[in-house]
């Protein structure tokens, strides 16, 4: 039941529906590889996958909820300045609406990382998953490390803003090819990722599920909760407790149940329906309320 400040494992993306592109070559891939670990230094937040398709993007983050706000918001930032320097196209991604939900079980965890590892061979990509170059599944249960990479520390910062376009400091360990891809393995918690699903018998299992509806349908409410009803009703019933010293919902006059309704949707991600369940509220008011 995760809060604001509460740590935990979240499926952070952007809308895939609203833009034409956000990569369009393999500059703007790597560079959005890159980023990727850019942010990671910047915000602390854990990668454990992720993958950049030409439109949108996925990763499986852990953190707290406003770590993974800062994290999708540094990201929009930088590969936005990207765009409006390269193509000339200010504020391109400043409206790209944004997902973050939380994964509450180890089912939730692994479907949501097979999900985002199928994303390229469900949008057409000719080759296995673990072939697509934009994203962390190539790195999942490999016997041998890819040895093609530079260390950081062999050149000096103007050289790598200049091959890495970026001011950031990287750690001195950190490696790169000779495309100016930053190593995947640098700043993706591979080792956490694998040691999930436990084996790689078991992740091809997870790879090999239909999920894509599950999932979709989730990211398509976007503020779908996964708590139950009987957890959320006695969510429901502690706060009103703490604000109003009762616990009788249906005792409460209709403000103080909409202040309720807000506390579910803000903290919970409780989504309309649920909340009208709980706190017998109508649906539609909702909508329109918060």
């Amino acid at each position: 039941m995760k809060k604001e400040d509460d740590f935990g494992y979240f499926h952070v993306c952007t809308d895939g529906t609203v833009l034409p592109w956000m990569f369009k070559d393999n500059q703007d891939f790597i560079l959005g590889c890159n980023r990727v670990g850019i942010c990671r230094l910047l915000t602390g937040v854990v990668v454990l996958d992720f993958i950049l398709m030409d439109n949108h993007v996925h990763f499986l983050l852990y953190s707290n909820k406003k770590g993974c706000r800062k994290f999708i918001d540094k990201y929009k930032l930088l590969t936005g300045k990207w765009i409006s320097h390269k193509y000339g196209i200010p504020k391109f991604l400043k409206r790209l609406p944004v997902s973050i939900i939380p994964l509450w079980n180890e089912e939730d965890i692994l479907e949501t990382a097979a999900y985002i590892d199928r994303n390229s061979v469900m949008a057409g990509f000719k080759g296995l998953p673990s072939e697509y170059p934009w994203g962390s599944c190539r790195l999942m249960f490999r016997k041998e490390e890819e040895t093609d990479f530079k260390t950081m520390s062999d050149f000096s910062e103007n050289e790598l803003r200049d091959l890495l376009k970026s001011r950031v400091r990287f750690p001195d360990n950190w490696s790169f090819n000779c495309e100016g891809m930053i190593n995947p393995q640098c700043f993706t918690d591979i080792n956490r990722a694998e040691s999930l699903f436990k084996t790689p018998v078991r992740y091809l299992f997870f790879l090999t599920k239909k999920l894509e509806g599950k999932i979709n349908q989730t990211l398509a409410q976007g503020s779908r909760s996964f708590i139950s009803d009987k957890d959320l009703r006695e969510i429901a019933i502690g706060l009103a407790y703490k604000e109003f010293g009762s616990v009788n919902i249906r005792f409460l006059d209709v403000n103080s149940r909409i202040r309720l309704a807000h506390e579910l949707r803000k903290n919970f991600l409780a989504s309309h329906k649920q909340i009208s369940r709980i706190l017998h509220l109508e649906a539609e008011i909702l909508k329109d309320l918060l």
